[in-house]
């Protein structure tokens, strides 16, 4: 799971940087979206513990979309 983290953190920065959210903005908005990636990645697939439930993830996900202006 910690290395899926990484990827997803990664990411979601490049992501969010690319949208031209504020370097400000950044690391605030990485630490509240990073799940979103990483359930991307992961695919249904589990290496260690996965504690977000899937309603979490679809509200995040909707957030972060509207966030980039993709909704």
């Amino acid at each position: 799971m910690k290395r899926t983290e990484q990827t997803a953190r990664e990411m979601c920065a490049l992501d969010l940087r690319a949208h031209g959210i504020a370097e400000r903005r950044v690391a605030d908005l990485v630490e509240r979206f990073w799940p979103i990636l990483a359930n991307e990645i992961r695919q249904g697939v589990v290496d260690g513990e996965w504690p977000f439930a899937a309603g979490t993830i679809e509200a995040l996900g909707e957030e972060y979309r509207k966030l980039l202006g993709e909704s």
